[in-house]
């Protein structure tokens, strides 16, 4: 039991001080908006949700449940990926917001140029970076498998620096994330598409309230405030969860049944959601209205996202139990 209270630290203070300081930051500009009347509090409330809702994005589960991985596997905390990663993404939100705030509203409906290439960069970079996600955890799965097997009981994970010209791409392509915090750059990349149902409608409540009468555009910058803390609460939790998940697989060698299949769902996730997104950028480009195009526009990402994190957890919590009856 001591053994995995280490292994499964609390959050870190300063992670719990960042989550807090957006919803005291957002909290106070609604406040200081309520008092010219409640409708601002209705969109606060509104956009709050959106953002907790575009968290649970399958992308966003891909992105930080490798990463955490790829550390924890690594043995460096993995504490601050899932809020580096939403605050970058936070961010490109936050300054599309402002231009539309900062114009009443005016330049809401010609930003689609911009949207365009930034869906463009943001896709070929989040499609790119899960395939090679997908391939570096490969490499742990395997070694995970032959300590499983018995065919290498004292099989170590392999440092990214292993001999052959795929290590090595695959070493400069992620050996620059070796902690959390270096998760906002690709965030932010992820984020230039700007192209999901949340991020839309957060757009129009923007453009909407700056050209309410009477409201500063400073307390409409409330809105994406709360938009990016509840964005960077739930994806801070599924962060700190998988890590604790992916260390109290590795604590023990009867656990490594879990850790084999959570690691393989976590490759499994990353290369599907790669593959959507190659195929999508490919069909938007050749064939925009073909079946294909039509059917991946149409995918549920938050619900995709949602029932994985769930499965994760389900997952945990059978190998948990099992754990406990095996030791009674």
């Amino acid at each position: 039991m001591r053994q995995d209270r280490r292994m499964t630290p609390r959050p870190p203070r300063r992670l719990i001080a960042a989550v807090a300081g957006l919803h005291v930051l957002g909290l106070c500009l609604l406040a200081i908006g309520m008092a010219q009347g409640t409708l601002l509090l209705g969109l606060g409330g509104l956009a709050y949700l959106l953002g907790m809702r575009h968290a649970f994005d399958i992308d966003h589960i891909a992105a930080i449940d490798n990463v955490t991985r790829k550390l924890t596997g690594e043995g460096r905390s993995a504490s601050f990926v899932g809020f580096a990663f939403s605050l970058g993404h936070s961010t490109v939100v936050f300054v599309l917001c402002a231009v539309v705030v900062a114009s009443a509203g005016a330049l809401a409906g010609r930003l689609d140029g911009l949207a365009a290439l930034g869906g463009v960069i943001g896709t070929v970079v989040s499609a790119t970076f899960l395939s090679i996600m997908a391939a570096l955890n490969t490499r742990l799965l395997w070694r995970i498998w032959q300590r499983f097997s018995g065919r290498r009981p004292d099989a170590e994970t392999p440092p990214l620096s292993s001999h052959g010209p795929f290590g090595r791409l695959v070493a400069r392509g992620t050996g620059w994330i070796d902690t959390g915090w270096k998760m906002y750059p690709l965030g932010f990349v992820f984020g230039l598409g700007f192209d999901t149902a949340t991020e839309v409608a957060l757009l129009g409540l923007s453009a909407g309230a700056a050209q309410h009468a009477g409201w500063s555009p400073w307390v409409v910058m409330a809105l994406p405030l709360l938009f990016a803390a509840g964005m960077t609460t739930l994806d801070s939790l599924n962060g700190l969860v998988m890590q604790r998940a992916y260390r109290w697989g590795g604590a023990d060698r009867r656990r490594l049944g879990f850790n084999l299949a959570i690691t393989g769902l976590s490759i499994a996730v990353a290369a599907i959601v790669a593959a959507i997104e190659w195929t999508g950028f490919v069909a938007d480009h050749v064939a925009a209205s073909s079946p294909v195009a039509t059917v991946i526009d149409n995918l549920p990402s938050a619900g995709l996202g949602l029932a994985v994190f769930v499965a994760f957890v389900v997952f945990w919590g059978i190998a948990a139990r099992r754990r406990r009856e095996s030791a009674t």
